[in-house]
């Protein structure tokens, strides 16, 4: 029980702040920047980045860990869709003006890349538990970022917080500016990397720049695809498998000899 609590904190750290979506990944920039200008905005984009991404990890968990890896991928986008069309019905029923702040991303976040990422990376090769943990974290963690830069964006732009006058006498602007958020984005990384190097020093930040298992999990290509026939369901590794067989064929095939012209033929 003790080593499961255990790792259980360990995943929740690592997505969390070691391997942080936005700020250490990477993932889902565009969104933060242009949609989290105000608080308002930026709740609501933690919201439904947190509904997707748990939903998601949840059913790869579940479903799709026997499924090739190249169809998961169709399947995440899938899912995606299930899960966002719904949400901009809403929107645009209940309030017009947060969806037409978020605009054409919302539609966009149907092909999150954060879902492959983190279903690639843990929903499929962990228990649903895990699974759940993890996109729990992951989402808190690009929530508490989103908010973060949506509050500093709307107070230094517009003197307010939800709304609210707050009496400050500067305004910036500038900082509605999709530009803005990448500059609060990069403070908030160099912050959050320093806390990590004194606190969590075993800790190698440089982790959430490692994309290889993912590169491993889509590296299929093409024309192996189209030449397959439909069936979702099958070996991991038949990815590579063709190549493999290409190679053991050209291995196994005899060399011509030269004729010398002196053998009498």
């Amino acid at each position: 029980m003790m080593s499961d609590n255990k790792s259980t904190r360990k995943t929740a750290r690592n997505s969390a702040l070691v391997k942080n979506p936005i700020l250490f990944e990477a993932i889902g920039l565009c969104p933060v920047a242009a949609i989290a200008k105000s608080l308002k905005l930026a709740v609501f984009l933690a919201v439904v980045t947190a509904v997707e991404v748990i939903v998601c990890e949840v059913l790869a968990s579940l479903l799709l860990k026997n499924v090739r890896r190249y169809w998961r991928v169709v399947l995440y986008a899938i899912f995606g869709v299930g899960i966002i069309f719904p949400i901009m019905f809403i929107l645009d029923k209940l309030t017009t003006d947060i969806s037409a702040n978020f605009g054409v991303y919302l539609p966009i976040m149907a092909v999150n890349s954060m879902i492959a990422l983190r279903c690639e990376r843990v929903a499929v090769k962990a228990d649903v538990k895990t699974s759940f943990v993890d996109a729990f974290s992951a989402s808190l963690s690009y929530g508490a970022v989103a908010i973060l830069t949506g509050l500093v964006r709307e107070i230094l732009a517009n003197g307010t917080i939800w709304g609210i006058n707050i009496g400050t006498s500067i305004k910036l602007s500038a900082f509605s500016m999709p530009f803005s958020g990448l500059l609060v984005l990069g403070f908030t990384a160099f912050l959050l990397k320093a806390f990590i190097s004194k606190l969590l020093p075993e800790a190698n930040t440089e982790e959430g720049f490692d994309m290889s298992e993912i590169r491993r999990s889509l590296r299929g290509n093409l024309r192996e695809l189209m030449r397959d026939e439909f069936n979702p369901y099958g070996a991991e590794e038949f990815d590579t498998s063709a190549a493999k067989n290409r190679k053991k064929k050209s291995a196994k095939k005899p060399k011509r000899k030269k004729n010398g012209g002196g053998d009498g033929e």
